[in-house]
């Protein structure tokens, strides 16, 4: 199971809540913004197999997504 990353590319994805989630070389989903606050939207896997998160590096990387987007 990989780590799961959270980066954020520029100062205007950070304004709009967005952070790029990914595990291993494949983009598992983005954070943005809507009324409720932060959400998190799961793309399909390529392959089309289901995603299998470790919870532990899940909430790590929603953390940092939170901390980069406040960063900008």
């Amino acid at each position: 199971m990989s780590e799961i990353r959270a980066i954020v590319v520029s100062p205007e994805e950070a304004y709009d809540g967005t952070a790029e989630l990914w595990c291993g070389p494949e983009l598992m989903g983005i954070t943005m913004l809507s009324a409720g606050g932060l959400q998190l939207r799961i793309d399909p896997r390529a392959d089309g197999g289901p995603w299998l998160i470790d919870v532990t590096s899940l909430m790590r990387a929603l953390d940092e997504a939170n901390r980069l987007i406040a960063a900008y």
